[in-house]
């Protein structure tokens, strides 16, 4: 992590027309934040909180939206922010009728990666996912875990500025799940890539993070620093004292969002 900015968002607003005349409903209210670059930030909150909605302007699928983003310098305000997104979903996304090494190629030939850099990007990604012997096979010869990995290939083959995801391994039976986030840090270490990770798992998110953001009803209720020294062992008795905060900030966050009987 550096003292660089990546990026920063100032006074986002984001809201959904409502129905049946019902005013609208506004889900993200005046956000603000700045990351800096090659910092891991996880965004734990409650479902309905405005935590994948943020992701989705962030990435430009979504340019209507209030507020600014501001990135080297340039403020913008609505639209798709010009930087280069790689983007993980809970479900890897992938093509079917295409082999591994394929799905990446199709995505950097949409992305403009530049020819020469295609190959060294492939050899080099597909190593460090433990899927070089997997680059011929299809998405139904591969398993779960196997899938998630390709998605990630392909998510850093496209050279992006950030890395948002989006629950990537809440569809993982726990223990893929534990080695997915292992392997994830590794690759985070080695590469120094900014990456938004979104997540209902607080302990995830402790072992991940250098900071959580507890989002809560469109804003960020709490900003908890995770100071443990990298490289990190997945079992350090620290991350569960971290952890045991954390929940019970989660449980109170999530409570007073909770509609009211």
């Amino acid at each position: 992590m550096t003292d660089t900015v990546a990026f920063s968002v100032r006074n986002l607003v984001k809201e959904f027309p409502g129905r049946n005349g019902a005013p609208p409903l506004r889900v993200i209210k005046g956000l603000d934040l700045t990351v800096r670059q090659s910092e891991f930030i996880c965004i734990l909150g409650p479902s309905g909180c405005g935590k994948s909605t943020f992701l989705n302007i962030l990435s430009g699928l979504d340019r209507q939206y209030g507020g600014e983003i501001d990135v080297g310098g340039k403020t913008f305000r609505g639209g798709k922010p010009p930087m280069r997104i790689g983007y993980l979903f809970q479900e890897p996304r992938l093509l079917p009728w295409l082999t591994a090494e394929q799905n990446v190629d199709f995505a950097m030939t949409s992305c403009n990666v530049a020819p020469a850099r295609r190959k060294e990007l492939k050899d080099r990604y597909f190593v460090l996912a433990g899927l070089t012997a997997f680059r011929g096979h299809y998405p139904h010869q591969m398993s779960g875990g196997m899938c998630q990995r390709l998605a990630l290939v392909r998510a850093l083959c496209v050279e992006p500025d950030i890395l948002l995801m989006d629950e990537p391994f809440s569809g993982l039976d726990e223990l893929t799940a534990r080695r997915m986030r292992v392997d994830l840090l590794d690759i985070w270490q080695k590469t120094r890539k900014t990456i938004i990770f979104v997540t209902h798992n607080s302990y995830e998110a402790c072992y991940l993070s250098d900071r959580i953001l507890m989002m809560s009803q469109g804003e960020v209720q709490e900003e908890i620093p995770v100071p443990i020294p990298r490289p990190r062992d997945y079992d350090d008795p620290a991350i569960f004292d971290i952890n045991r905060g954390v929940v019970t900030l989660f449980l109170k966050v999530a409570e007073a969002a909770a509609p009211q009987h």
